[in-house]
């Protein structure tokens, strides 16, 4: 938990998406080490920024999520 202290709010950015019909919010963090990270309602989700655009991958850890959410 202690690294999700120093990510100061004003850096982390709204996303949403559409899956199975529901509409899921969320927001990112992309930190210094070029780790994206995801909060939702049911958790996060954390993943090394690679070729894909940082917005891009943040939306596939949050579909990550609420199909988590769905299977639940």
């Amino acid at each position: 938990m202690g690294r999700y202290r120093q990510m100061s709010l004003e850096n982390w950015k709204e996303i949403e998406i559409n899956y199975c019909g529901k509409r899921f919010k969320g927001t990112y963090y992309v930190d210094d080490q070029r780790l994206v990270t995801v909060a939702a309602w049911n958790g996060t989700k954390t993943a090394k920024l690679g070729i894909l655009p940082a917005e891009r991958l943040a939306h596939i850890l949050l579909r990550d999520l609420a199909s988590e959410q769905e299977t639940k």
